[in-house]
This record gives C-alpha cells, structure tokens and sequence, in this order.
C-alpha cells in the first residue's frame, strides 16, 4: 500500500505563479492546497491538521506578509515547515523568519521547491522526490 502524499500549503498571490507552483509541486510528489493571502491561508491551517509544509510568498496582499503569516501559523503548529519565497528579498533579516524556515530566491525551478520541501518534511513523509527532466527550464 503506498503512503498518502504530504500535504503542502502554497500562499502566492500571483495568479500565475500560484497556478504553476501547485501544478508542478503536485506533480512533485505533494498534495497541494492554496491560499491567495494570509487570512485564507491561516483558515486552511486551522481547518487542516494535515498540513506537512508551508510555501510563502514574503509579500502578500491584505496587510500581512509571509513573515507575520508564518509566526501566526507557528502559534496553531509549532512544528510546521515554512519555505519564504521572494523575488524582492534576498533573505529574511535576523528575528522575521520563523526558526528552521528556508528561503528560495525567485526565479527557482519548481524540482529545487520540491527537494526543499521534501528535506524538510523528512523521509518519513511518504514520498519519493521527483525531478523531471524540463524543470530546469520552468521557473517560477
């Protein structure tokens, strides 16, 4: 019997990006929920306990960003795995990150995502990682 695969928050607020990131992590071994903002994201942390990883954007509409929207999920689960993403950050700055979050620089390739989001879920997580041969050139 195969093992359910994880379950992964993606939050972007970029249409596009959003679409391609589900599609392509979905296709990396995940099954993927999604969140145009905070507040929809924090109700799907709250609805579902079996959330394995969060993907978020750093800037996100409706006045809270990643870093607010990661704390406040840290509080409903400790343990949660965050992945920031930004195109306009480098990094996060001492004290806005999460402890034990990563950080992607955009543009990355959706396989880079997944073996992130893998390694930090763990090898118990019920997955085999995937990278396909064309998503070096899909980037996100």
């Amino acid at each position: 019997m195969q093992a359910e695969p994880p379950v992964l928050l993606v939050v972007e607020d970029d249409f596009l990006v959003r679409l391609t990131l589900v599609d392509a992590l979905s296709d990396g071994g995940f099954e993927v929920l999604e969140a145009a903002d905070a507040k929809e994201a924090l109700t799907l942390v709250c609805d579902r306990g079996d959330i394995a990883a969060m993907l978020t954007d750093i800037n996100l509409p409706g006045g809270s960003d990643g870093f607010a929207l990661a704390r406040a999920a840290r509080v409903i689960r400790p343990q949660l795995p965050v992945v920031y993403a930004s195109g306009r950050y480098g990094g996060a700055e001492e004290g806005q990150a999460v402890d034990g979050s990563r950080f992607l620089a955009k543009p990355f390739t959706p396989s880079l995502a997944a073996a992130v989001l893998h390694d930090m879920i763990g090898p118990d997580a019920g997955h085999e990682p995937l990278l396909r041969a064309g998503d070096a050139d899909r980037h996100v």
